[in-house]
């Protein structure tokens, strides 16, 4: 009963804590939406108005009073405001309270304020820029005169109040009364209670993100309209302003469309992160009803000297492998690049979005366009034909060798041992720029080889098939010693009596190899093979140095792909998801494989 009801508890709690951390991000997104969206308005209101008052030939003073009477008409005083103009490179007019204390408006900038000179430059002819600030939404509009940018008009409007909660308070009052009877019901029927535990976060967690979704959707309009009269009582009383001084002001500005706010705020998103949660706490509520953590606690109190000589191995783990894995998962379901990865969660999120586009793209290009080296199913075809050529050229090489080494009366034996496992021990990347020196077109060694028998020189990353030899060429000089040790230590260890028999009974020495050899090899040679295939489909070091993928990245294979996702075009979450693809097929791989070899080896028992 205990242990039921510590997994309901705890699951419910990791729930709400993790879907509380959801919503502010949403509601504090929300806000700055709304807050930018204001400012930029404001900046090209007042960029407006000091565009008609300069080109009326205004004085700085009457440029001021302008500006600080339309704020104050629109009851919008505690937004900062400054308006620079390039002209003299002076500060015409602010409200910031440092600047008035330095320095009355109308006077030159100074040497420190050189990045509001710069800000002119900047902000494009047509638009606003807008940037998110400690102190609130940071909005600069031009100031345009005969077509030419002369200044610049800054807003920094603070962030407001985060508006009504997404999900309402009674709405958790029931989930924690569902909470309380789905308690009551484990209780009673302890039988149930690890499916309640998984079941209950998992519905909650769906429940949750259905409501929060309608949350966004339906305070859309309403915030929208907020917004829209106070974009009108602005208008109004910048052309008001306008108006006392005989200036003109067009037109009126454009209001917020609801669209915008749908657009921009993430609903489906914010519903995926609070299933998410819900799945966290089904998986730990999961853990704990159905008696792992009961079981894994009475281990450690059984065993204590034991787990805690291996505690430093698997706290490493933990962090070296383990938490990179998993916040590598996370990454795959958002969107994060360079410039958003400061950006939260909530607005980061895009759930599978990364896996469609990799998994449904089949553009290949062709049809008079160039082909499309760097669709996921061309680079998967390279890398499935990279890692099967390579692991068949090294474990032939490799087996070869060793069955020449293992010729009994073969002098120098340790001389070639020593020699051939060389290109094993040399450090993969330094073995790798040296075959990419000896394939360079002009001055490397097969080149002038060619030369020096009468042929001509080959462009080795120009084309397709030459570019792939290059890469193979080095990663079987780099993978057959591993097998060539593997495989000389079995056959060190086969019996010589088997071919005493076998060549009494007339066997020839193909048979002798087929039957015996390759037998007796089989249960070193499988294991050895199925880390082969991993190194290999993960060889990042050859493809990189050596050919770079080339010719335009038709030779990536997909880990160099990823990387380059991730380094170059700094598109992290899906590179992250391109990383979860990768292992997921050689999790597959291993599996297959694993089962393959135990049915073998049932089989020859």
């Amino acid at each position: 009963m205990k242990q039921n009801l510590t997994a309901i508890v705890s699951a419910m709690l990791l729930l709400v804590c993790g879907a509380l951390v959801f919503l502010s991000q949403a509601s504090q997104h929300r806000q700055a939406l709304s807050a930018g969206m204001a400012a930029k308005a404001i900046a090209v209101e007042l960029a407006g108005l000091t565009s008609v008052a300069l080109t009326d030939g205004q004085t700085d003073q009457a440029l001021a009073s302008l500006l600080s009477d339309s704020l104050a008409r629109a009851d919008q005083q505690t937004d900062r405001y400054r308006l620079v103009l390039r002209d003299g490179k002076r500060l015409v007019h602010s409200n910031w309270p440092e600047e008035i204390a330095g320095g009355q408006s109308g006077r030159p900038l100074k040497i420190s304020e050189k990045p509001l000179y710069d800000l002119i430059l900047s902000v494009p002819t047509e638009g606003v820029s807008l940037t998110m600030t400690p102190e609130g939404a940071r909005a600069a509009a031009p100031v345009i005169v005969d077509g030419q940018r002369v200044g610049v008009v800054e807003i920094v409007k603070p962030l407001g109040p985060t508006g009504p909660p997404l999900i309402a308070l009674w709405q958790w009052g029931l989930l924690g009364l569902v909470t309380v009877v789905a308690c009551a019901l484990a209780v009673r029927l302890q039988a149930l209670g690890p499916w309640i535990s998984l079941v209950l976060p998992l519905a909650a967690g769906l429940a949750l993100g259905q409501l929060a979704q309608a949350g966004l959707a339906g305070d859309a309009p309403v915030l929208i309209s907020q917004m829209n009269q106070e974009l009108n009582i602005l208008g109004e009383a910048v052309r008001a302003v306008a108006a006392n001084q005989g200036l003109l002001m067009a037109g009126s500005p454009p209001p917020f469309k609801p669209e915008l706010m749908s657009a921009v705020m993430d609903a489906a998103g914010l519903g995926h992160s609070m299933l998410l949660t819900g799945v966290l706490g089904a998986l730990l509520g999961a853990f704990i009803g159905f008696g792992a953590a009961n079981a894994s606690w009475k281990a450690i109190a059984e065993n204590p000297t034991a787990y805690a000589y291996v505690a430093p191995a698997l706290i490493g783990m933990l962090l070296l492998a383990f938490f990179p894995f998993f916040y590598g998962v996370v990454l795959s379901f958002t969107d994060t690049t360079l410039l958003n990865q400061g950006a939260s969660w909530a607005d980061r999120w895009v759930g599978f979005a990364n896996y469609a586009s990799i998994l449904i793209d089949f553009n290949f290009g062709g049809g008079g366009n160039a082909f499309n080296y760097q669709n996921f199913y061309w680079t998967l075809g390279v890398t499935i034909v990279w890692t099967i050529s390579n692991v068949v050229l090294g474990v032939s090489i490799g087996l070869a060798m060793a069955l020449l080494l293992n010729i009994k009366g073969l002098r120098g034996v340790a001389i070639y041992r020593t020699l051939l496992i060389l290109p094993w021990a040399i450090p993969n990347y330094i073995t790798a720029l040296t075959w990419k020196g000896m394939f360079h077109p002009q001055f490397g060694a097969i080149n002038q080889a060619i030369q020096a028998f009468g042929g001509q020189p080959v462009q080795w990353f120009d084309n397709v098939v030459p570019s792939f030899m290059t890469g193979l060429a080095t990663n079987a000089w780099l993978s057959f010693p591993f097998m060539m040790v593997v495989a000389l230590g079995a056959l060190q260890a086969v019996d010589e009596d088997m071919y005493e028999a076998a060549r009494i009974d007339g066997a020839s020495p193909w048979q002798q190899f087929w039957y015996i050899t390759l037998p007796s090899l089989r249960p070193a040679l499988l294991p050895a093979i199925i880390v082969s295939v991993v190194w290999t489909f993960n060889m990042f070091n050859v493809i990189y140095l050596v050919s770079a993928g080339q010719p335009s990245g038709a030779n990536e294979i997909l880990v160099t792909r990823a990387y380059r996702i991730a380094f170059e075009e700094y598109r992290y979450g899906y590179a992250a998801a391109y990383s979860v693809v990768i292992f997921l097929i050689l999790l597959v791989y291993g599996v297959f494989q694993i089962r393959a070899t135990s049915a073998t080896e049932a089989n020859n028992k």
